[in-house]
């Protein structure tokens, strides 16, 4: 009895969630054929796959020297089915994009303006999500694309980072803040004053997102941290797009500290392997030029 997709999709599934009960639960399937299907993908290979405990599993060392091949087989399968609908000129009627908050709101208006312009074939759903949760929300398949910094650096068999651009990240407060008269901030000074921080759900130990100051509450916004630093005394790091305004209008200042100045990439997240659609490219390409100009 050979491999099938469908075991292959039960066994990655599991894998990920650390349970039949709920990778059932979420696939509305029941808990038995669930079961059952990774079961008969064991016999075929002749090892266990799982290490069980209770309701839990996890992965065996035979699960774990397997589940990115597994990945990529899935990957692939997407992979053949799109380049088949592509064949038959079956070109997605609805996109879904998750997009963060890093960017001006204006711009976001702006271009999607321009998508239902130029494509009117397509319907675009774009959804505002924390900068941190974009990946994962490409990989879950919850929306088909997703734009914003890639703080995470994504090292993922089921997606892509396409970097468009860089944005410069500015360590800010507000202009009367005590922060803004010091000729030099040191590290103890900023350990010192509160800061409003980026936290978002799937955080994975990234180092660059660990607050800085003894003093600080998390956002998964940019928008509530810079509201944080106008009315709560704290200071942050902020996407200059953002903050460009202000700047000029010296209502907040940037710090002048040893990594007041950083850079990041601005990126599109994709399934790996699967063909863009023709309007993400055209917005890529937008967002592109207007990076550049940073």
């Amino acid at each position: 009895m050979a491999l099938t997709l469908s075991q292959i999709e039960a066994f990655c599934l599991v894998a990920e969630l650390g349970s039949v009960s709920e990778a059932a639960r979420q696939t509305e399937q029941n808990r038995t054929k669930m079961t059952m299907a990774i079961k008969a993908m064991e016999k075929d290979l002749g090892t266990a796959l799982f290490d069980r405990t209770g309701n839990q599993v996890t992965l065996s060392e035979a699960g774990k020297a397997i589940y990115k091949d597994c990945q990529s087989m899935l990957t692939a399968a997407q992979r053949i089915r799109q380049t088949c609908r592509q064949v038959k000129g079956e070109f997605a009627a609805e996109v879904w994009i998750a997009r963060d908050d890093s960017l001006p709101d204006d711009i976001w208006l702006e271009l999607t303006h321009q998508l239902n312009n130029h494509f009117p074939a397509t319907s675009f759903n774009i959804v505002l999500a924390s900068t941190g949760d974009l990946a994962n929300l490409v990989e879950t398949e919850q929306v088909n694309f997703a734009f914003g910094i890639d703080y995470e650096s994504t090292d993922s068999a089921m997606v892509t980072s396409h970097p468009l651009g860089k944005i410069r990240m500015m360590s800010v407060c507000r202009h009367d803040h005590p922060l803004a008269a010091k000729r030099r901030v040191s590290d103890e000074d900023l350990r010192s004053a509160m800061q409003a921080s980026m936290v978002y759900l799937n955080e994975k130990s990234n180092p660059e997102l660990q607050p800085f100051s003894r003093n600080y509450i998390g956002f998964s916004s940019f928008d509530y941290i810079l509201s944080s630093i106008q009315t709560e005394d704290a200071w942050g790091v902020m996407p200059e797009p953002l903050i460009k305004h202000l700047l000029r209008q010296q209502s907040i200042a940037v710090i002048k500290h040893t990594y007041g100045l950083l850079q990041e990439d601005y990126c599109m997240f994709a399934a790996s392997g699967l063909n863009e659609h023709p309007a993400t490219n055209w917005l890529a390409d937008q967002l592109n030029d207007y990076l550049f100009a940073f």
